[in-house]
């Protein structure tokens, strides 16, 4: 169900992305971009899948010195990979492809996964206060990015109502789970094959617990601040180099700082819970590119498109090679192969 929910979203923000927007001009806009560009695009791609393994190293290495470069960079391409099928099933795979290989406790490590996703939201959350100085200025900017019913309600007094209901709901269920929780250890205490299952889920608790935490174990703060810096710029490369593909750095004067607003704009939509940001990236990227810098509806979506289908293809080609890469180190060191 989730992940056809994830489907339907994604088709959704395909739809309107698309919508006014002609097929035929895409395509005959995306044969005369500049191929050329897709190598040095490949390169910041998985330069930023590196950079994000090592900073992962950095919470987790206080239980194994001895972590693989080629098992962690395994694992977050697994992630990515495994996104792409249905959303937040990266957030699985990769710990339990790491835990398996460096016998590692899986829960730990989904307990470091949550604690990256914190850090990245906090990256963003800032950067969206740089960004802001290019969309705070001219509320309809924002309304004709992200929609303006959406704008409406957030900036409108009655959705304050709404919030206060959400959150009284939330407590409600907080407090039914709660009651749930005490009755399930009651059972415990009259049934020994249930008291054994609520052992194990304290012990998995208490495991993703210490990797939530893992945080207060980092000796190299200085390191893992500046891989995380490496990564978004990373990923700010990758929007700034199609900019080349599609001359739009000559046509629309678009250079590094124009690339970062769009980069945490689309981090947005890939957020949204559809198959690998299908259609919400989309969607996202046109819209700013539009609304901001004047880029034609079809430039802006020939664009997502190549981007969007360059780092798909991307990760499902490379994912292979370097699972491949680490079976046979594994295997030559004598360690399960996953």
């Amino acid at each position: 169900m989730k992940i056809s929910l994830a489907l339907v979203l994604g088709a959704v923000f395909l739809w309107l992305a698309f919508r006014n927007v002609r097929l035929q001009e895409v395509w005959r806009y995306a044969q005369n971009i500049q191929f050329g560009w897709i190598l040095p695009f490949g390169i910041a791609a998985f330069s930023s899948h590196v950079f994000r393994a090592e900073r992962w190293r950095l919470l987790i290495e206080h239980d194994k010195e001895e972590l693989e470069s080629s098992t962690l960079i395994s694992g977050v391409l697994v992630g990515y990979l495994m996104n792409i099928v249905g959303p937040r099933l990266g957030e699985v795979s990769r710990p339990m492809y790491v835990a398996k290989k460096e016998g590692l406790s899986t829960s730990k490590l989904i307990g470091t996964i949550v604690l990256e996703r914190i850090v990245d939201v906090l990256v963003m959350v800032f950067l969206m206060g740089v960004v802001s100085v290019y969309l705070i200025a001219d509320l309809a900017l924002l309304k004709q990015i992200f929609g303006e019913e959406t704008i409406n309600f957030l900036t409108n007094e009655s959705s304050l109502l709404t919030y206060g209901w959400s959150i009284l709901f939330l407590g409600l269920v907080a407090f039914v789970g709660y009651l749930l929780v005490r009755a399930i250890l009651y059972l415990g205490t009259k049934f020994a094959l249930l008291q054994h299952w609520i052992d194990r889920a304290r012990k998995g608790l208490k495991m993703f617990k210490d990797g939530l935490l893992s945080a207060r174990k980092v000796q190299r703060w200085w390191l893992f601040v500046l891989y995380t810096v490496l990564i978004w710029f990373c990923y700010t490369l990758m929007t700034y180099i199609p900019f080349w593909m599609f001359d739009m750095q000559e046509v629309y004067s678009l250079d590094m700082l124009d690339a970062l607003v769009i980069t945490v704009i689309s981090a947005i939509g890939i957020a949204i819970p559809s198959p690998g940001g299908l259609g919400t990236y989309h969607y996202f990227v046109k819209q700013s590119l539009l609304v901001l810098f004047a880029v034609p509806a079809v430039t802006g979506i020939a664009y997502a498109t190549i981007t969007h289908a360059s780092m798909v293809i991307f990760v499902a080609s490379i994912t292979p090679v370097v699972l491949f890469i680490d079976k046979l180190r594994s295997t030559k060191a004598g360690k399960p192969v996953v």
